[in-house]
């Protein structure tokens, strides 16, 4: 058994540090940061907004089906093996998509390269956080999440970059920019304290020697957790979420800049959702530690409702501030806590694995989202319908929570 320096600072905390930072390139750039190039890419080549956002759509269903993948490979070999093997192939992926001729080259790079790696970051470092963590996961991954609302900082530094340098030098820069981060974070990642003698939260065992965290926990196999209905319906109603926040998200920029704002002002608002929601990541997480988080959760995704309804029909600076406050926040917490609250429904001895078969569950999410808004703008010339329906969905999506119960273990 291997053995870390014993550090004044419980490790895991490190680890939670590391994947902050890791997060905030992920989203700010590959997620948030995306909305930057739509305009560039259709001046330059014509694409609609519905044809641009299938390939985000496209590349996310590639990582949908690669997620048991990369989960058994998570549990088998760790994190920071898959994140080593990540982050050069995102950072060369935005280094190949500077070169790009045409819409097929385009897809190929996004789709093969960029997402690919993007795709080693977020359930690895899910994975070794959970791990680390027991009865402060819901702090843990508050801070952990903040890292997609730093990454907002990044949007509007990449629409500055697109405006002084042009899309294809800056997508070098970015290329660049997430070895530096992306690697040093990676090598920080361990998957479990056991094999280096610390234990979750740092404390120490009982006098028999068990472990005062494992005693309490139920840990599911897959197959089991694919079994319940619990993972069904959290699963479902994550994508649901992911569905409304992906095809609002991703079209803020453009969004913006219909209603008359410039584009790096445009980029510093659909930034700012990433920043004003660190407190609806962080905050609601940790009050998770110490309310039922199911029902924490239900509050955000109702106020997230609430929040998609006003955006639909604002049309003045003062009341875009209002709604973004309320989206930000609200969809900040309810991206969070549902991750926390699968490791407290099936354990983390295959969170892994079994957060890899979520993702294929709410893939459908992150594609139609996207395309629907695109869709929706390049018919009606406005994306007041589909924030419209993404509301209503956003309840569906309530509702399924409200009947998603923490599962019993059963022989299978």
């Amino acid at each position: 058994m291997k053995k870390l320096k014993k550090p004044n600072i419980f490790y895991g905390w490190y680890i939670v540090i590391a994947g902050t930072f890791a997060m905030s390139i992920s989203s700010g750039i590959n997620f948030h940061g995306f909305g930057n190039l739509f305009l560039p890419l259709s001046n330059e080549f014509g694409w609609s907004r519905t044809r641009i956002s299938t390939i985000f759509s496209l590349a996310r269903l590639e990582n949908g089906i690669l997620g048991p993948i990369d989960g058994f490979l998570i549990d088998r070999f760790g994190p920071r093996a898959v994140i080593l093997v990540g982050v050069p192939i995102m950072g060369i992926g935005y280094i190949l998509l500077s070169q790009i001729n045409g819409f097929l080259s385009f897809a190929l790079v996004y789709i093969v390269g960029v997402t690919i790696g993007a795709g080693t970051l977020h359930t690895p470092i899910q994975t070794a956080v959970a791990n680390w963590f027991n009865k402060k996961r819901g702090l843990a991954f508050g801070i952990m999440w903040s890292g997609v609302g730093i990454g907002g900082v990044i949007v509007p530094l990449y629409g500055w970059g697109i405006q002084l340098l042009g899309w294809r030098d800056t997508s070098i820069i970015i290329g660049f920019i997430v070895m530096i981060i992306g690697i040093p974070c990676g090598l920080v990642m361990r998957h479990n304290p056991y094999k280096y003698g610390q234990y979750p939260d740092g404390l120490k065992v009982t006098e028999n020697g068990s472990d005062k965290n494992d005693s309490i926990v139920t840990h599911f196999s897959p197959k089991e957790a694919l079994l319940s209905s619990s993972f069904w319906l959290l699963s479902l109603s994550t994508g649901l979420r992911i569905l409304v926040t992906s095809g609002v998200g991703l079209h803020l920029v453009p969004y913006f800049v219909d209603l008359g704002i410039d584009p790096v002002t445009a980029a510093a608002f659909a930034g700012s959702v990433g920043v004003i929601s660190i407190p609806g990541r962080f905050g609601v997480s940790t009050i998770g530690d110490y309310i039922n988080k199911k029902y924490i959760l239900m509050i955000s995704m109702l106020l997230l409702s609430i929040s998609v309804f006003f955006l639909s029909f604002v049309d003045s600076t003062s009341g875009i501030i209002i709604a973004l406050i309320l989206y930000s926040f609200s969809q900040g917490g309810s991206a969070v806590v549902p991750n926390a609250l699968m490791a407290d429904y099936f354990g983390t001895k295959n969170y892994g694995t079994i957060m890899g078969f979520r993702s294929i569950v709410v893939t459908f999410g992150v594609i139609l989202g996207p395309i629907i808004s695109g869709a929706t703008f390049d018919n009606y010339g406005s994306y007041q319908l589909a924030f419209l329906g993404f509301s209503i969905i956003n309840l569906v999506a309530f509702v399924m929570l409200f009947f998603s119960k923490s599962p019993v273990k059963i022989s299978v």
